[in-house]
Protein backbone atom coordinates (compact mmCIF):
# COMPACT_ATOMS: atom_id res chain seq x y z
CA UNK A 1 0.00 0.00 0.00
CA UNK A 2 1.42 3.38 -0.88
CA UNK A 3 1.96 5.89 1.95
CA UNK A 4 -0.64 8.34 0.66
CA UNK A 5 -3.37 5.70 0.52
CA UNK A 6 -2.40 4.41 3.96
CA UNK A 7 -2.50 7.97 5.37
CA UNK A 8 -5.92 8.54 3.80
CA UNK A 9 -7.29 5.34 5.30
CA UNK A 10 -5.82 6.13 8.71
CA UNK A 11 -7.44 9.57 8.70
CA UNK A 12 -10.81 8.17 7.61
CA UNK A 13 -10.67 5.53 10.35
CA UNK A 14 -9.95 8.29 12.89
CA UNK A 15 -12.97 10.29 11.69
CA UNK A 16 -15.19 7.20 11.86
CA UNK A 17 -13.88 6.38 15.32
CA UNK A 18 -14.57 9.91 16.55
CA UNK A 19 -18.14 9.79 15.25
CA UNK A 20 -18.96 6.24 16.32
CA UNK A 21 -16.89 5.78 19.50
CA UNK A 22 -15.61 2.50 17.99
CA UNK A 23 -11.81 2.20 18.29
CA UNK A 24 -10.00 2.50 14.96
CA UNK A 25 -8.47 -0.94 15.50
CA UNK A 26 -11.96 -2.48 15.55
CA UNK A 27 -13.27 -0.83 12.36
CA UNK A 28 -13.20 -3.18 9.37
CA UNK A 29 -13.83 -2.48 5.66
CA UNK A 30 -17.00 -4.59 5.68
CA UNK A 31 -18.51 -2.68 8.63
CA UNK A 32 -21.76 -0.96 7.71
CA UNK A 33 -21.90 2.70 8.67
CA UNK A 34 -25.37 2.62 10.22
CA UNK A 35 -25.82 -0.92 11.43
CA UNK A 36 -22.29 -1.72 12.68
CA UNK A 37 -20.91 1.71 13.56
CA UNK A 38 -24.20 3.27 14.62
CA UNK A 39 -24.00 6.41 12.50
CA UNK A 40 -27.36 8.14 12.28
CA UNK A 41 -28.39 10.84 9.81
CA UNK A 42 -26.79 13.63 11.87
CA UNK A 43 -23.47 11.84 12.27
CA UNK A 44 -23.58 10.93 8.57
CA UNK A 45 -23.83 14.64 7.74
CA UNK A 46 -20.93 15.30 10.11
CA UNK A 47 -18.97 12.58 8.33
CA UNK A 48 -19.48 14.26 4.95
CA UNK A 49 -18.46 17.60 6.42
CA UNK A 50 -15.35 16.19 8.10
CA UNK A 51 -14.27 14.40 4.90
CA UNK A 52 -14.67 17.63 2.95
CA UNK A 53 -12.62 19.59 5.48
CA UNK A 54 -9.94 16.97 6.08
CA UNK A 55 -9.22 16.20 2.45
CA UNK A 56 -10.33 19.48 0.79
CA UNK A 57 -12.74 17.58 -1.46
CA UNK A 58 -16.36 18.07 -2.43
CA UNK A 59 -18.64 15.19 -1.56
CA UNK A 60 -22.12 15.37 -3.03
CA UNK A 61 -24.83 14.47 -0.53
CA UNK A 62 -26.55 12.18 -3.04
CA UNK A 63 -23.31 10.27 -3.53
CA UNK A 64 -22.61 10.10 0.19
CA UNK A 65 -26.02 8.63 1.08
CA UNK A 66 -25.43 5.70 -1.28
CA UNK A 67 -22.37 4.65 0.71
CA UNK A 68 -23.25 1.96 3.20
CA UNK A 69 -19.94 0.57 4.41
CA UNK A 70 -16.38 1.54 5.32
CA UNK A 71 -14.92 0.12 2.08
CA UNK A 72 -17.29 2.27 0.02
CA UNK A 73 -16.32 5.33 2.01
CA UNK A 74 -12.61 4.63 1.45
CA UNK A 75 -13.22 4.17 -2.29
CA UNK A 76 -15.15 7.45 -2.50
CA UNK A 77 -12.41 9.36 -0.69
CA UNK A 78 -9.71 7.89 -2.91
CA UNK A 79 -11.67 8.80 -6.07
CA UNK A 80 -12.31 12.33 -4.86
CA UNK A 81 -8.72 12.88 -3.76
CA UNK A 82 -7.54 11.58 -7.11
CA UNK A 83 -9.88 14.02 -8.86
CA UNK A 84 -8.75 16.99 -6.77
Amino acid sequence: MNPTKQNTETRILKILSDLSAVPTTEIRPEDRLREDLGLDSVSSMELVSMLSETFAIDVELEEAVRITDVAGLMALAERRIGDA
